[in-house]
């Protein structure tokens, strides 16, 4: 029993370890602080917006994170005062100065089934300070001409991903990450790095605004190298034809290795078994008794001992007539009617 809740406390814990690491992949990837025609929300109003990308290839739900305008800094020094005076988690901490400072903090709510979001997609806040209008709606503003910071807290309190949007920041432009190797070279690191981001004025296809699409470029540079060096498609063919052949011999070399070596498994099983048999055979009565003189003479002596051991008769058969007591059934004549005797009387 006590194995059993090892074991399930064992793989709770495995569980709870992939999914907040897999909540570590969340990156903010772009943010527009002046929306005057760009992007609306269902309702048709235009206001900031801050959209998270899920870089990992599963689904991260991002419930009971926290999105923040506090600097890392102050969050830093809240934890340690707070901690010395008790003995709450960060995330503990972190619900407690959100209901303090809620027009700074806010903790995405449970129970909304677009908070789980899909590998290698995106999800879009509005920072438009109306949190009841829903789940998406954050309770704070942004400034234009000033120094954005926003940043992206774990449910346990763990620093997520941060970004500083610059002041200078036109309006109708967004501030987001040059590319998706600004993630994956740099996935560890969750401090803001400015070399990693740029405006886009959406003016070309590697400066476009896409709220909820990835700005991915429009030309994968190992396709196109590719393309240049083989542009009619003989190299990739024969290495395509190579790869599938080669597979199909590496495969009939593996199954000629195994049927041969499971032929010879059962052709030795099949001679310890004929060796047992034969070492379970009896010896002949010859072998057991030797080749002796004396003893195929003791034996013969036996059988003409067995088959001499009557007394020699005369063959007469002697029939005794001397008892003819017969009784009603086996007398032929009880069975007759008598004649009756006639008396004369004379």
């Amino acid at each position: 029993m006590n194995k059993k809740i090892i074991l399930t406390l064992i793989a709770v814990v495995a569980a709870m370890t992939a999914v907040a690491q897999g909540r570590l992949d969340l990156r903010i990837n772009e943010v527009m602080v002046q929306n005057d025609s760009n992007y609306v929300d269902i309702d048709g109003h235009r206001s900031a917006w801050i959209e998270i990308f899920n870089a990992s290839h599963s689904t991260n739900a991002i419930e009971k994170m926290f999105i923040t305008t506090f600097k890392q800094d102050f969050i830093q020094n809240y934890f340690k005062e707070e901690e010395q005076k008790s003995n709450k988690k960060r995330n503990q901490l972190l619900n407690e100065l959100s209901e303090r400072e809620g027009d700074k903090i806010y903790v995405i709510p449970r129970g909304d089934v677009d908070t789980k979001v899909k590998p290698r997609s995106h999800v879009v806040f509005f920072a438009d300070d109306d949190d009841p209008a829903g789940t998406f709606h954050l309770p704070f503003k942004l400034e234009a001409g000033k120094d954005n910071y926003i940043a992206l807290y774990d449910v346990n309190g763990d620093l997520v991903d941060e970004v500083i949007v610059p002041a200078d920041l036109p309006s109708n432009q967004s501030f987001a990450r040059v590319s998706e190797d600004s993630i994956n070279l740099h996935k560890d690191s969750r401090s803001f790095d400015a070399t990693e981001w740029q405006m886009r004025d959406g003016s070309t296809d590697e400066l476009a605004i896409t709220p909820t699409k990835f700005n991915a470029r429009p030309v994968n540079e190992n396709i196109q190298k590719f393309k240049d060096g083989d542009p009619s498609g003989i190299m990739l063919t024969l290495m395509s034809m190579g790869v599938v052949f080669s597979a199909l011999l590496l495969l009939y070399i593996l199954f000629k290795i195994f049927g041969n070596v499971f032929a010879a498994k059962d052709k030795a099983k099949k001679e310890e078994e004929k060796t047992a048999e034969s070492d379970n055979e009896p010896a002949p009565v010859a072998a057991q008794a030797g080749d002796d003189d004396e003893a195929i003479a003791a034996i013969c002596m036996a059988l003409y001992q067995h088959l001499k051991a009557h007394d020699e008769e005369s063959g007469v058969i002697t029939i005794d007539h001397s008892h003819e007591a017969h009784s009603a059934w086996g007398s032929k004549g009880n069975l007759l009617l008598r004649v009756p005797e006639h008396h004369d009387n004379h």
